[in-house]
């Protein structure tokens, strides 16, 4: 998470969505960084509304507004499936390695996930506090360069990105029911999405 109170703005890290390289290009600009523990650098919006930011806006008098980026959700479970494929985790309940991406996505659906499938959810991520503000900006994670530009002029900065937590490639195929399973199940994951962007500046 990143906290910019000059510019009354506050990145929100979804897992999964290049959070860890923008952090890395932007802590010289921040006000505040949250890089660890995981459950606090990637604090959802209604975390944040009711633990932090009652806190900053108390203390600025003003009204933060929030962005956050979002993936296209069968590219971000598939980005979740890679990562657990390293052999650090091998043999673990979060492996990956002897599972099927057909089979981690029909896991990840059930009402009661295994570990290695709770992953999280998107729109859960973005859904914020009782009677608090929507998320004031969205971007598609497949929008780098539109996001970029708007962090630049928004913040008044030039930054490069760099690659961070790159998962190992790997091919993955989804069968085209249990695709509609998910199309089904995480709707409210796809509209979002498919209404984030890109975005024109």
């Amino acid at each position: 998470m990143l906290v910019f109170i000059e510019k009354n703005l506050v990145f929100l890290s979804m897992p999964k969505t290049a959070s860890t390289a923008f952090i890395a290009a932007l802590t010289p600009f921040a006000s505040m960084i949250i890089k660890s523990p995981p459950g606090v650098k990637h604090m959802g919006l209604r975390r944040f509304d009711k633990r932090i930011r009652p806190l900053i806006e108390k203390q600025q008098q003003t009204q933060l507004e929030t962005l956050a980026v979002i993936r296209h959700p069968i590219d971000w479970l598939g980005s979740w499936y890679r990562y657990r494929q390293r052999d650090t985790i091998k043999n673990t309940q979060n492996s990956t390695q002897d599972i099927s991406f057909n089979t981690f996505v029909q896991e990840y659906m059930r009402q009661s996930p295994p570990d290695f499938a709770k992953v999280g959810d998107q729109a859960k991520f973005l859904q914020p506090a009782k009677d608090a503000a929507p998320i004031t900006h969205i971007f598609q994670y497949e929008d780098q360069s539109g996001l970029k530009q708007f962090l630049e002029q928004r913040l008044k900065v030039t930054f490069k990105l760099e690659k961070k937590n790159v998962s190992p490639k790997k091919s993955l195929i989804l069968r085209p029911e249990i695709e509609d399973q998910l199309h089904k199940k995480c709707r409210r994951q796809f509209d979002i999405w498919q209404n984030a962007g890109p975005h024109k500046l």
